[in-house]
């Protein structure tokens, strides 16, 4: 077995078909690519996440992804960026933003090697993909700090400083927030460390087992659908764009079938708690909402005729009030 394999072992509980003996989850980072690179033949065949480097990387600049981002991908599309650690990236997911704290959430493998983390930012997190001429170099990289790291339920924050509060930030959702049955979900990541993308699929059903030797059941949602290598760490949303999974594989459960595998918002909360990070969360929604309200506000006044006339509505003596 590679060292990129992992081992679920233990009781697997409530799934409606029978489960293979051993089950191997292959984890979905991406190795040895950067940004822009083309992705070799057979890449995708390799098993363990392994990928080989490209020869040559010409196409690094040119090959950089525009990603078509709408008003309704603000909790999904623009909270997603891109986590590097040597020669291993991922998917993250901005989960808080404030003045000089933002949190950005993903794959404990994800970031399991050695050297600097940092984070890549594109104008699209910002929201200023169609300014024609943006100051600096985009994407920009921004060096940041593990805060909290669970290998069991497989999940890691990580921590930016010294930055403005970034506009756009994902919802999570609550603690006990299990979708049912074959409701439909979408999965957002950036496959092969190049290509943000969403995809739809359905939850196949939530299972509780034990990961790498925890010796305790983690719930985890079981897709019917597989991730990409790159994707580990990208948020899974249901259909009201509400964070209820982070990817972190895909693993054999029936014989012959491979399915997604993401660690439940259950074990974000619970990492969350233990870590103190609970009211950085709660003062980050604050803060979105009071966005909210004045973008609201803002566009009610937009409609108002420009010379409205108002009448005075003070009492006066003739009314009978002194």
């Amino acid at each position: 077995m590679s060292r990129a394999d992992r081992s679920i072992c233990g009781k697997v509980s409530g799934f409606r078909a029978l489960l293979a003996v051993g089950l191997a989850l292959v984890l979905c980072r991406t190795e040895r690519f950067c940004l822009g690179d083309d992705i070799g033949p057979g890449s995708q065949a390799m098993a363990a996440g392994q990928t080989k480097k490209p020869a040559g990387t010409a196409a690094h600049a040119k090959n950089r992804p525009h990603v078509p981002v709408v008003e309704s991908d603000n909790w999904t599309f623009r909270p997603t960026v891109l986590v590097r650690r040597g020669s291993s990236q991922g998917t993250g997911t901005i989960i808080a933003s404030l003045d000089g704290e933002t949190l950005v959430l993903t794959a404990a493998h994800v970031i399991r090697g050695h050297g600097p983390i940092s984070v890549e930012l594109h104008r699209y997190n910002l929201g200023i993909e169609h300014q024609p001429s943006v100051p600096g170099k985009w994407p920009r990289q921004v060096v940041v700090e593990p805060v909290a790291s669970d290998t069991f339920a497989d999940l890691a924050i990580l921590r930016l400083r010294d930055m403005v509060a970034l506009p756009f930030v994902a919802r999570l959702g609550p603690e006990d927030a299990e979708p049912a049955s074959n409701a439909g979900l979408t999965s957002v990541g950036i496959d092969l460390g190049s290509k943000l993308s969403s995809w739809n699929t359905q939850l196949v059903e939530v299972l509780w087992f034990e990961l790498n030797d925890s010796g305790t059941d983690r719930p985890f949602l079981v897709t019917a659908r597989i991730p990409e290598h790159g994707r580990s760490g990208g948020g899974l949303f249901d259909t009201n764009g509400t964070l209820v999974g982070v990817c972190v594989g895909h693993a054999e459960l029936v014989k012959g079938k491979r399915m997604g595998v993401f660690s439940s918002v259950e074990n974000v909360r619970q990492l969350l708690r233990g870590h103190e990070l609970t009211s950085v969360i709660e003062r980050s929604e604050a803060r979105q909402a009071r966005l909210a309200r004045n973008a609201d506000t803002s566009g009610r006044r937009l409609t108002r005729p420009s010379r409205s006339v108002v009448t005075p509505t003070e009492a006066t003596h003739e009314a009978g009030i002194p």
